[in-house]
């Protein structure tokens, strides 16, 4: 993809690059385990009541960027989204690392006027 035509836009991105991809892996990872044995018993052992749930409060571009990386988008791709002021996405990721989503820039929690946009 092509990144948008803004002036200083390359250079602000790839300067901040690293620190946003650090981030990423501080809250998304996969816990690499290569016995096939013990991903059947960890999934058998699966219980819904140790479910976790973080909740992630930030800009749009990195809950856009998040949202790509955790889909195993491009990361390139979070410049096509757009997401409202104040929304929720909501991504589920699974025991076995599979990881799917909810949902992406959600607002049904606002009424329309509490609704803003900034973007194109």
């Amino acid at each position: 993809p092509i990144r948008p035509d803004i002036i200083d836009a390359t250079q602000e991105i790839d300067a901040n690059q690293a620190r946003v991809e650090q981030a990423f892996q501080k809250y998304f990872f996969r816990d690499i385990d290569t016995d096939d044995d013990d991903e059947e018993e960890a999934d058998s052992d699966y219980d819904d009541e140790l479910d976790e749930f973080e909740i992630i409060v930030g800009h749009g571009n990195m809950i856009r960027y998040f949202f790509c990386r955790a889909l195993q988008l491009p990361p390139e791709a979070w410049l096509r989204f757009s997401t409202f002021n104040c929304s929720i996405t909501y991504l589920v990721i699974r025991p076995d690392g599979m990881v799917s989503a909810r949902t992406m820039g959600d607002v049904g929690h606002l009424s329309y006027d509490q609704t803003t946009f900034s973007g194109y």
